[in-house]
């Protein structure tokens, strides 16, 4: 089976994420996901994509770790923790 990112090489390795099987080029040993996952990967748990940015620090996070605090805005649970000085 050829590698589901680059087509050419064979596949070695599972995204633990999305499944894709991929080459040892387009694979982080480290995180066990595919390149594409890891580039959308949530900075703060590492454990699921992220779905937006914290409206502070600006990192890319998961459902897990985002407060939604507005329509449109989210806070990530760390910085949410620092504001408000771990009230909820």
């Amino acid at each position: 089976m050829s590698c589901e990112i680059c087509g050419l090489k064979q596949a070695e390795y599972t995204c633990r994420i999305c499944g894709r099987r991929v080459c040892s080029e387009d694979y982080d040993y480290e995180e066990r996901v595919c390149l594409v996952c890891k580039h959308t990967l949530c900075q703060i748990c590492r454990r699921q994509l992220s779905i937006a940015t914290c409206k502070y620090c600006r990192r890319a996070a998961c459902e897990d770790c985002l407060i939604q605090v507005s329509l449109h805005e989210y806070v990530c649970v760390e910085c949410y923790r620092r504001i408000h000085g771990g009230r909820e």
